[in-house]
């Protein structure tokens, strides 16, 4: 069943190509090892990052299809660190950030969607001064 789920995500979030995942893995490695260069990495580890950009790059421009499995991995990687990432930031967004920020709101007594105030008949709010007037609106287009 797992499984059938991971197809159906593939089919509605389409792979990129395998050449646009080649030029972005080669030019990620090439900026790591200008980084390194600029940072004063050991030379090794500059030279290891050139290598493997400039070996993503060949891969890419002579059989980008050897990139396939690779490009597949990164896509379900990316899928699943969706599936663990978004709630956890969206909980702490609602459970962090606009609980407290309610609760703070109802300790001063504020009533921004004015429920509270049922004695009035209706909700409509006057407008001072009021707005446009309404044959402003005709032929809009």
């Amino acid at each position: 069943m797992a499984h059938s789920k991971m197809n159906q995500s593939q089919r509605s979030n389409k792979l990129p190509s395998e050449r646009a995942f080649g030029s972005l893995f080669s030019a990620i490695f090439a900026g790591l090892c200008i980084y390194g260069l600029i940072r004063g990495w050991a030379g090794a580890a500059s030279i290891m990052w050139a290598v493997a950009s400039s070996l993503i790059a060949v891969v890419t421009l002579m059989c980008p299809a050897r990139l396939a499995p690779f490009n597949r991995a990164w896509f379900l990687l990316g899928v699943w660190l969706n599936k663990i990432v978004s709630p956890v930031v969206l909980g702490f967004i609602f459970f962090g950030l606009l609980t407290p920020t309610a609760f703070v709101a109802r300790l001063f007594g504020r009533d921004e969607l004015r429920i509270k105030r049922l004695t009035q008949e209706t909700y409509w709010i006057e407008r001072v001064p009021p707005g446009p007037a309404s044959d402003s609106f005709k032929n809009q287009f």
